[in-house]
């Protein structure tokens, strides 16, 4: 039986908290609309896209940190400690150790990984596990560009990828497969 995870990285009340504020101010029913929204479908796309397809769910926190309320983490759900602290990453600007994070994840063979932020720890991570030859794919919908994503009308909750990299023309197409040309992490199939 092959090991599928997804694994959603740091979502914490700090980084998802700021998100909803930044990205939900202007939206119907204000903040607090928008933080229903986010709310539910994050957790939908979860548990469609990797729940129901037999992955086990793990998120990601840094050490001694709860996890966000907005998470409807489910009792086969697995919490790890990523080996530092909030603070001492934001302040010292010092990551995870891959490999801590990876080896926590046992017998992974397909890993799906989603949060926070997608050009910074989420790539850091899905390069890692690519050069230890599992196989790899960021769900970009699930990190920081939820917010924008869940407004696109060709988003949807069941599948990812949500966008249609063939919509885009001239420079907007070449930068965004630019962007993926060199990291299979990213590549979907267009």
């Amino acid at each position: 039986m092959v090991e599928k995870y997804f694994i959603f990285l740091y979502p914490i009340p700090e980084i998802i908290d700021f998100e909803i504020k930044n990205n939900g101010w202007h939206e119907k029913g204000g903040i607090n609309g928008f933080k229903r929204k986010y709310k539910k479908t994050l957790n939908r796309c979860i548990d469609i896209r990797y729940r129901q397809k037999g992955y086990t769910i793990v998120y990601a926190l840094f050490n001694g940190h709860q996890i966000s309320d907005i998470i409807e983490k489910q009792p086969s759900d697995k919490i790890i400690e990523v080996g530092i602290d909030f603070h001492t990453h934001t302040s010292k600007r010092l990551y995870p150790d891959q490999d801590h994070i990876l080896n926590q994840l046992n017998g992974a063979q397909v890993i799906r990984i989603a949060g926070f932020h997608m050009w910074d720890c989420v790539e850091k991570l899905a390069k890692r596990a690519y050069k230890k030859g599992l196989d790899v794919l960021v769900d970009e919908d699930l990190t920081e560009f939820f917010a924008w994503r869940i407004k696109a009308i060709d988003f949807r909750i069941d599948k990812y990828s949500t966008y249609n990299a063939k919509k885009y023309q001239g420079t907007m197409l070449k930068d965004f497969m630019e962007a993926r040309k060199h990291r299979p992490w990213l590549w979907q199939n267009y």
